[in-house]
């Protein structure tokens, strides 16, 4: 609470930043150390944009004193934000200048902590081999050091990559060792973001009230220290676990609640509004250039006047001079200012691509809400078909004990149950095609791994996925539950699965695989 009442009074000596830099830039009153822990704190909370502008200006400060580490570290940092951004050519851009600084000063643990961070972008990248050898170079370093909060943070990032192998068994480990170290340190950024990851980690191991238990400790975490980033995850998470727990309200609440949070920090716009802030700082050195000029034009007038009042000679001489100095100088700031109009230009180019590219974001965002509604309202459909035919079988025992009238009435009766009964039968085929657009693939792949699946198997594996119980599917497969078991049991077969193998276990394993469409859509 105390460095946030310090960002408060720093932040009131940086309004006037954008229209004074030069002013600013004399202005020594304020600590370099503050300037780049303000930074570091709006990077923590996902304020991207304010946290680069302190990074800069705290960059500019440590190379007018010659402070390299200082230097070191706000690169560092500036990188961890292009990685936050998903700009990953630029934030390995600043990792590598961070590196070169530190080995020169061999500082090897903030080497090790760079090496860390390329590998969590090589892991985003699904480039686990080379993500591995960067960790494993970096946990050689901080071992031999002892230095506990960067093996703790290389845990963490182990158990991202093992969990996107599917070595839920390896993850586990890491994400213990995580979290141990980081209560042994008393790290609350780092536990929070292990209390996520293990939270996702159980909710793939099957352990859902686990997971629970870890994931709304880890939200509670992130909104009572205000990490933004982690609020995000938790949100996320839980929308996930709610949804396979068959809780759709609740994993709609949590999905809304990710959508408004990441509205405010990883949407597109924040990638672009980086962009703006180099444009401006563009613009200020334009300006400054300007203003240079100008003064300059300023005093040749002064020094014209007075050689005019000299020697005659030399004042023709130094008129010539000065007229011809004067309209290169004209040039020069007709150049500059022909200069700013094209990084204005640009800057309005920008704030209509990222118009564009958020409209999309929520049509896309829209659409899949839709289907997901649309999949759960077909799942409650099929429920009913279960109640129709139990209502035509009674109408059916008592045609025999009525008579000719009232059996003409059951006909009718019958006839307009039928009919109801056909209707929710083609719902299954608008069923399979929401159940597709919202699992890219799943059926294409059963079939491609087992070629001797029936169209009623893959019902079953369809509302396996969805996580219904035995009750509920057979309900809506119309079938006793005795049954259900029966065909699950031949489906388990034809899967090929092992005793202790869960079929949802291999569903959700099996939706993950990476298969060429080639390959998949033969």
């Amino acid at each position: 609470m105390c460095f946030l009442q310090s960002i408060n009074a720093q932040n009131q000596k940086l309004t006037n930043l954008e229209n004074e830099p030069t002013q600013y830039y004399k202005n020594n009153t304020i600590s370099v150390d503050i300037l780049s822990s303000i930074g570091y704190q709006y990077w923590v909370q996902g304020n991207y944009k304010e946290a680069l502008r302190y990074l800069l200006i705290s960059k500019k400060k440590h190379k007018k004193n010659n402070n390299y580490k200082g230097v070191a570290s706000t690169t560092l940092h500036v990188g961890l934000i292009y990685a936050d951004l998903k700009e990953y050519n630029e934030a390995l851009r600043e990792y590598n200048k961070a590196i070169h600084l530190f080995t020169d000063l061999k500082l090897t643990n903030d080497v090790a902590t760079t090496f860390t961070k390329i590998a969590t972008i090589l892991i985003e990248q699904n480039k686990h081999i080379e993500a591995l050898e960067y960790l494993n170079n970096a946990l050689e370093i901080h071992t031999k050091s002892n230095f506990t909060y960067g093996i703790a943070e290389i845990h963490n990032r182990l158990t991202l990559l093992h969990l996107n192998k599917n070595n839920l068994d390896k993850a586990s480990y890491h994400i213990h060792e995580s979290i141990r170290l980081s209560k042994e340190i008393g790290d609350t950024y780092g536990l929070t973001s292990s209390m996520i990851l293990l939270g996702k980690t159980l909710r793939l191991k099957g352990n859902l009230k686990e997971a629970e238990h870890n994931l709304k400790m880890g939200l509670q975490s992130s909104k009572e220290n205000n990490l933004k980033k982690q609020e995000l995850a938790s949100y996320q998470e839980l929308k996930k676990l709610k949804t396979i727990m068959n809780q759709p309200e609740q994993a709609l609440l949590f999905y809304n609640n990710y959508v408004k949070l990441k509205d405010t920090l990883f949407n597109y716009k924040k990638s672009k509004e980086i962009a703006f802030l180099e444009f401006k700082n563009k613009l200020e050195q334009t300006n400054t250039k300007i203003s240079i000029l100008e003064q300059e034009h300023g005093k040749k007038k002064i020094i014209n006047y007075t050689l005019f009042t000299s020697i005659l000679l030399i004042s023709i001489s130094a008129y010539i001079i000065l007229s011809v100095y004067r309209k290169r100088s004209e040039k020069e700031i007709e150049f500059a200012i022909k200069e700013q109009d094209i990084l204005k230009s640009q800057n309005s180019l920008a704030q209509k691509f990222i118009q564009n590219e958020k409209l999309k974001q929520k049509e896309l965002e829209e659409q899949l809400e839709f289907k997901n509604k649309q999949l759960t309202s077909y799942t409650f459909n099929f429920q009913q078909k279960n109640e129709i035919i139990n209502k035509i079988q009674n109408i059916v025992k008592h045609l025999d004990q009525v008579s000719s009238l009232e059996e003409k009435k059951l006909i009718q009766e019958l006839k307009k149950l039928a009919e109801e009964n056909l209707s929710i039968d083609k719902n299954w085929e608008n069923f399979r095609n929401y159940f597709e657009e919202t699992k890219i693939g799943f059926h294409a792949k059963l079939k491609l791994k087992h070629e001797n699946l029936k169209a009623n198997d893959l019902k079953i594996c369809s509302l396996i996925r969805l996580n219904l119980n035995i009750k509920e599917t057979a309900s809506i497969l119309g079938i006793s539950p005795g049954s259900l078991k029966t065909a699950r049991y031949r489906l388990r077969k034809k899967l090929e699965l092992n005793p202790k193998q869960e079929i949802i276990d291999y569903l959700i394993s099996l939706e993950k695989e990476m298969i060429p469409d080639d390959k998949l859509y033969k």
